[in-house]
């Protein structure tokens, strides 16, 4: 049994409320995930401010395994993409691993 009083437990916000003052969520498309990746290795590569420190870190262990990341995503979905897709896949990949290898020297 729990310790805690039921009468002391938060409680939960209501989604309508609190969605009805924010933007529309983007698709769950393999774009956005892949774009949502890609601004992680933006992130480890010091190209933006991470959004806990407010500074820009270079991380290249991390940006290395989101590459890694993404090229097994691009591995595992290839030939199940469509040409729009598969266009955003490759080129993504590509530029992003032309900047960890220039990060890297």
């Amino acid at each position: 049994m729990s310790d805690i009083d039921p009468a002391e437990a938060p409680t939960p916000s209501s989604d309508a409320d609190s969605d009805a003052q924010l933007p529309p969520m983007p698709a769950p498309t393999l774009q956005t995930h892949v774009f949502h990746l890609a601004s992680q290795v933006a992130m480890s590569l010091g190209h933006v401010d991470n959004p806990i420190t407010g500074k820009k870190e270079l991380d290249l262990r991390a940006a290395r395994f989101l590459v890694d990341t993404l090229a097994m995503l691009e591995q595992k979905t290839r030939g199940n993409r469509t040409d729009e897709e598969d266009t955003y896949v490759t080129g993504v990949l590509a530029d992003l691993r032309m900047k960890v290898v220039s990060a890297s020297s």
